[in-house]
């Protein structure tokens, strides 16, 4: 027993102490590297994955495993075990093809017009539109989860490139609402709307659409009779109101 004790630790010890030894960052050479040169300088590499995080508003831990907060000579960087890995390595591949086919457009200037990552995600890690990520929320969670949204997305973000906190975002947001038969989301949509731009004729053209697709033509004729006092020009909220019946 005391030979088969010793004979396996023998074998167990060069493993352990090889899973002890510390990982170097940066390290002196790349290993599973699947879209980059292996050749590759580690500072360049480093410098293209600081650009990958900036461009995502994300931090290493979002493809790597590792632990926020730790030292980066803790994390496994060459481990293939998240599925954000893999599709970032997809991603570089998309971006490389774009560039090369945005190179044989007629006049094109390299130095002028580059695809990066920030090209769509602006900051963000999933580049949908606003409208859809609020229309997706009021869809599944109902309307004060979307409000929350949009309120800590414009209180986060507002002022950067991320998101449209424009007047169309919100009111794109609950005509989809609206015809997904989420009638009170796309008017709490609307209301928020409302405290951003209180005088805008077109916001009461999409409210009086709305109150169509829920039958209420008293509530639509209203709102458009207000699209029209708002803007006099409105032909759209004209229009409107003799499709159900009434004099402008």
């Amino acid at each position: 027993m005391r030979r088969l004790l010793t004979g396996l630790v023998a074998v167990a010890l060069p493993a352990l102490l090889f899973a002890q030894v510390p990982r170097r960052f940066p390290p002196d050479s790349l290993i599973n590297v699947k879209v980059m040169p292996r050749t590759t300088p580690p500072l360049q590499l480093i410098g293209v994955m600081r650009n990958f995080s900036g461009d995502l508003g994300v931090r290493c831990q979002f493809c790597h495993v590792g632990e926020e907060g730790k030292p980066l000579d803790q994390f496994d960087f060459a481990i293939d075990q998240k599925r954000t890995k893999l599709v970032a390595r997809q991603m570089m591949l998309m971006v490389q093809e774009i560039n090369r086919r945005v190179d044989t457009l007629p006049g094109h200037d390299a130095n002028s017009l580059q695809v990066t990552c920030a090209t769509c995600h602006h900051g963000v890690s999933r580049p949908a539109p606003l409208s859809t990520v609020l229309t997706e929320i009021g869809t599944l969670s109902g309307a004060d989860s979307a409000v929350r949204a949009y309120k800590a997305l414009r209180t986060r973000y507002y002022g950067r490139a991320a998101y449209d906190f424009g007047e169309g975002t919100l009111n794109t947001a609950a005509f989809r609402l609206g015809r997904a038969n989420k009638f009170d989301e796309a008017l709490a949509m609307l209301r928020m709307n409302e405290e951003l731009y209180p005088n805008s004729s077109g916001m009461s053209v999409f409210r009086g659409n709305i109150e169509l697709m829920r039958s209420d033509t008293l509530a639509a004729e209203s709102a458009f009779r207000e699209a029209v006092r708002r803007d006099p020009a409105n032909e759209e909220a004209k229009g409107r109101l003799r499709t159900i019946g009434k004099q402008p």
